[in-house]
């Protein structure tokens, strides 16, 4: 009951001594209320007339003990410094910190390193690498290009050969021939053996054979061409026959005297000049 026709309203207040109630009973006061009724208990309490909070069963105390937040905050708050004392910046987490990318233009997917390494790492090839690289590359060109002669000239020889090989000449040797009716030779390689035919004075009835009396050897020698040439090298004037073997490596010749009537083996006696 106000006195004296106050109509203010009398001002709670609390006691704190020996005798006031734990601080666990006077929370278990608030457990039923609203948090927006709960104030620091330093405020100001012409703050909670205002507000209308007039009649509330909280009691308060001197100190400026808030009850706690049953939802805490997730992340940490850095805790306030008292005024006066100066304040200082907290450092900000450290992240690690990323080197940059290269470029597209930098950047080689295929080895997975820059254009500068992989020029570093290509400088380091032994300088013997390459010679030997070279040196197979040149023989198998060697090899290929051998073949490739080889094979040209066997073409070149069909063309103008033939097969077997066979080559023909007409001369006036004085064998029943004139300069109108020369004899007629033809040199053939037949089955590696040079035969040489003549036929006097055209006529191939009056034809005359003759064989190298050896045979000849070496590779593909079946496909040697063999040519004649009448030339006097014994020193009779009288034109002497020269079987000519064409072979890859050398030249072989064998000569056939002429005796007037036909041509004959040379002798010992014959001195043959070629």
């Amino acid at each position: 009951m106000s006195q004296g026709g106050d109509s203010q309203p009398r001002r709670r207040s609390t006691n704190i001594g020996p005798n006031a109630l734990p601080l666990t009973n006077q929370k278990a006061r608030v457990v039923g209320e609203s948090q927006t009724n709960i104030h620091p208990a330093d405020e100001d309490d012409s703050i909670l007339d205002e507000t209308g909070h007039t009649n509330t069963s909280i009691v308060r105390y001197g100190t400026s003990q808030r009850l706690p937040n049953p939802n805490p905050p997730t992340t940490p708050i850095a805790t306030r410094r008292p005024s006066g004392a100066g304040t200082r910046e907290l450092p900000l987490p450290s992240t690690p910190r990323q080197a940059p990318r290269p470029t597209t233009s930098q950047y080689n997917p295929s080895t997975g390193a820059t254009p500068t390494k992989q020029k570093k790492r290509n400088s380091n090839v032994h300088w013997l690498l390459p010679l030997g690289v070279g040196m197979v590359a040149m023989l198998v060109l060697w090899i290929f290009g051998s073949l490739l002669v080889v094979w040209g000239q066997q073409r070149y020889e069909d063309i103008t050969y033939g097969r077997p090989r066979t080559s023909q000449t007409d001369a006036i040797v004085g064998h029943n021939d004139s300069p109108a009716h020369k004899s007629h030779f033809i040199a053939i390689n037949y089955n590696r053996q040079a035969i040489v035919t003549e036929w006097m004075g055209g006529e191939p009835a009056k034809s005359v054979v003759y064989v190298v009396p050896y045979y000849i050897v070496g590779d593909n020698s079946e496909l040697t061409p063999v040519t004649v040439e009448l030339r006097d090298v014994t020193g009779d004037h009288k034109p002497d026959l020269i079987i000519h073997i064409h072979l890859h490596t050398q030249d072989q010749t064998f000569v056939f005297v002429n005796d007037g009537a036909k041509f004959r083996p040379p002798l010992a006696t014959d001195k043959i000049t070629m």
